[in-house]
């Protein structure tokens, strides 16, 4: 075995070699669906959790818009889309930090810009599900985006429909 496929970097097959764990668990719940499908949906999953976990708590009100907007974008049932997002959340707690990265490069490399941009259009809402987008959350989704590939152009034009929620832009307590 050479030393770039050992690293998981060469090959035609090494973005697959190295699949994420996290990627794994939740496509394998997605069974009724078509592999593909099934791998695309539990990387919105897990991007999801990711920012909805990034002020270290992830409240009903983000956990009900992130089963609203994977049964939207994957075509699921909503019992499905919350077991995938309780699935997700909890994938995140043991496996997060170390397989981030790599299922933001397996989104990236499954779907197309228009679909990159519906996904931060998304991580928005969640982020907005409690009224208030922290700046964990809005950097969570700056560092999504810088790995998927979207420009940062087009993330502060998206982040701008989501200004009245951003933290860093309401009042402090001793300013109301």
């Amino acid at each position: 075995m050479s030393l770039l496929r050992f690293l998981g970097l060469g090959g035609p097959t090494a973005g697959r070699d190295q699949e994420p764990e996290s990627l794994a668990l939740l496509t394998g719940r997605l069974d009724s669906l078509p592999a593909e499908d099934a791998r695309l949906a539990a990387a919105f999953a897990l991007l999801l959790a990711r920012v909805a976990g990034a002020d270290l708590r992830t409240g009903a009100d983000e956990r009900d818009s992130m089963a609203e907007r994977l049964a939207a974008f994957g075509q699921l049932e909503a019992d499905q889309a919350k077991l995938l997002v309780e699935t997700a959340v909890q994938a995140l707690d043991s496996h997060g930090g170390t397989e981030n990265h790599l299922v933001a490069r397996a989104f990236r490399d499954m779907t197309k810009h228009e679909e990159r941009l519906r996904l931060l259009r998304c991580l928005y809402a969640v982020a907005a599900a409690d009224e208030t987008i922290t700046t964990e959350e809005d950097n969570e989704i700056f560092g999504i985006a810088t790995a998927i590939g979207v420009e940062r152009p087009d993330v502060i034009a998206l982040r701008f429909e989501w200004k009245e929620f951003l933290g860093t832009m309401k009042a402090l307590p001793r300013e109301r």
